[in-house]
Formats: C-alpha cells, sequence, structure tokens
C-alpha cells in the first residue's frame, strides 16, 4: 500500500536493487558452470578497452578491433554449443518500458500511473464512489424534465450533448488537457458527472485525485498527518475539486485554490472543479485570479432542473 510519492520512489529502489541481484545471481550461477565463459567476457571487456586507449593515443585499432571481432565469435560459439541464451549477460527488469525507473523519455510509464492510481485511491478512496457513478449508470431520461430549455433545445438533448462532450474531454485528455467547471443547484449531478469522468479516466489508465474543497484544505494545514494533497494534486492526470464555495474563503484558501488551478492550467494538466454558487457569487467570493481563471479559462457547464436525487428516490 502506497501513503506517498516516496513510497512509490522506494518500491522503484527495491525494484532495481532486485534487478541487480537477480542479475548477479544469475550470471554468476552461469560462470561457475562455464569457467571458459567467463574467461571469454573478461577478454572481450579488454579488448574493448584496448580499442578505447588506441583512439585515445591516435594509433590504429585493426589488430584489437580483429581481436575483439575474433573473440565474439568464440563466445556466439560456445554458447551455442552449450545451449545458453545471448541475454544471460542482460539484466532484465519487471518493467521492460521503463527499466524499472518509472519513467519512459521524461513522462510517467504506465507502471507508475498503476501505482499512483493506488496511491490516490488510499488518500481519497474514489474507487468506492465510482462503482455506481459511472456512464454505465447514467439515465438520461433523469434529464427530461418538462419546462426546461437551454439555447432552444430540451435540457435533455443540452444534457446528453454534453455527456458526449465529457466522455470525448476525457477520452483526448492526452491529446488536449481539459478545465471544466460544473455549476449548479445541489442535487443537480454536478459530483455524479465529475466522478463519471473520473471513473472513464481510470479505465482509461490514467491517474485521479477526486477531493472535497474542505478536504483538500484541512490537508495544507500544519497539523495534518500525512502528505499534504497539494502534492498530489499537482502530479495526477485529473484533478476533481468537489463542492467549491463550500469552504471558509479566506485570503489564505483563496491563494491555495488559486495556486492550483493556476500550477495545473499552466502545466496543462485536466481538471474538473464543481460548485453550487452562480456565476455572480463566485465573482464575489474569489477576487482577482481565481475568479478570472473559472471563467476565462475554464469551460462552463451549467446544471438546471429538479433534484435528481429526489426524482430517482420517487422512480420517475
Amino acid at each position: 500500500m502506497f501513503n506517498s510519492y516516496d513510497d512509490i520512489k522506494r518500491e522503484y529502489e527495491y525494484l532495481r536493487q532486485g534487478d541487480y541481484l537477480r542479475y548477479d545471481e544469475k550470471r554468476n550461477q552461469i560462470y561457475a558452470e562455464n569457467p571458459k565463459l567467463r574467461t571469454l567476457d573478461l577478454d572481450i571487456i579488454k579488448a574493448y578497452i584496448n580499442i578505447g586507449t588506441a583512439r585515445l593515443s591516435k594509433k590504429p585499432t585493426d589488430k584489437a578491433e580483429a581481436e575483439l571481432n575474433r573473440l565474439k565469435t568464440e563466445r556466439s560459439n560456445y554458447l551455442k554449443e552449450h545451449g545458453i541464451r545471448d541475454d544471460y549477460n542482460e539484466l532484465k527488469y519487471v518493467c521492460d518500458k521503463c527499466k524499472d525507473t518509472g519513467y519512459v523519455d521524461g513522462h510517467k510509464c504506465s507502471c507508475f500511473v498503476q501505482k499512483e492510481i493506488e496511491l490516490f485511491d488510499n488518500v481519497s478512496h474514489f474507487s468506492q464512489y465510482i462503482k455506481e457513478d459511472n456512464f454505465d449508470n447514467l439515465d438520461l431520461s433523469y434529464y427530461n424534465q418538462s419546462g426546461i430549455s437551454i439555447n432552444g433545445i430540451t435540457y435533455k438533448q443540452y444534457m446528453q450533448d454534453y455527456i458526449t462532450e465529457f466522455k470525448n474531454m476525457v477520452t483526448n485528455m492526452d491529446e488536449e488537457s481539459f478545465s471544466l467547471l460544473l455549476i449548479g443547484a445541489t442535487g443537480t449531478g454536478k459530483t455524479f458527472l465529475a466522478r463519471c469522468m473520473g471513473a472513464l479516466a481510470l479505465k482509461n489508465n490514467k491517474s485521479v485525485l477526486y477531493v472535497n474543497v474542505n478536504e483538500y484544505l484541512n490537508s495544507l494545514k500544519p497539523d495534518y498527518e500525512g502528505e499534504p494533497l497539494k502534492y498530489h494534486a499537482i502530479s495526477c492526470d485529473l484533478f476533481i475539486l468537489d463542492d467549491l464555495g463550500t469552504e471558509r474563503v479566506t485570503d489564505y484558501t483563496n491563494t491555495e485554490i488559486n495556486y492550483i488551478i493556476d500550477k495545473r492550467l499552466n502545466d496543462k494538466k485536466s481538471t474538473i472543479i464543481t460548485t453550487n454558487l452562480v456565476p455572480d457569487q463566485i465573482e464575489e467570493i474569489y477576487l482577482g485570479p481565481t475568479h478570472s481563471r473559472l471563467e476565462n479559462s475554464f469551460y462552463n457547464c451549467y446544471l438546471a432542473g429538479d433534484d435528481l436525487r429526489r426524482l430517482k428516490n420517487a422512480n420517475i
């Protein structure tokens, strides 16, 4: 179980140590059974050194290179005669893609993402929500509410179009990040839709941190036991901040919220924020850059209608 990024780092250190131990054990066993092979390998190393020394001294390397080729041929024949695989002298990794480093060309390897997913789930227990809150369980009939139309279309069609777009956003996260603000009164389905998008991201092997705004801010306090969620919020593929506006707003909380929003925008990482606040309230409460980011850099989606939980319980 991973409780911090230090745990993941240690896991990769242990993996690499295990790689080298298995490598040494296997090679030493082969050498013990085939001392001739060990001599050939040592002679090949010496031949490489002789070639390098000759090049540094600007001397001819023909004889040294010929000797190297002869030794390689002799070793190849020896391996065939004794049924030894050509890769006996190569390191074997648990993950061949990243060679047990966690990264490939500066990007997180899929094996690292899986460890990250485990870490975030241990922090926010997101997996417990998405058993029910996922697109497979989304019933569009709950949006079929009479008397509501937006931009000249029914609310059901409005939401159907949005849901299609939400799925595309998550599916295409690698090509283009997104920043989404879900706005609506209590019970209009903001949290459900955010979790659905998170569930799809997990299905697509993306790391997701889902957290309530108060839980997030509490983790930044000095007396918080554990790793502050800020580090997770910076690094995850999809960050879901739920119920913005329910926190006690101060200059400090405003600064912290603006920091994580700004950081993820600059890093081109996807973010979903849900709020009960209407735009005028957002402008009044989150002064300066926070309001500007939410209004201008986030795709704003407005949810309307009755409390969907009440409709579901009434089986309408």
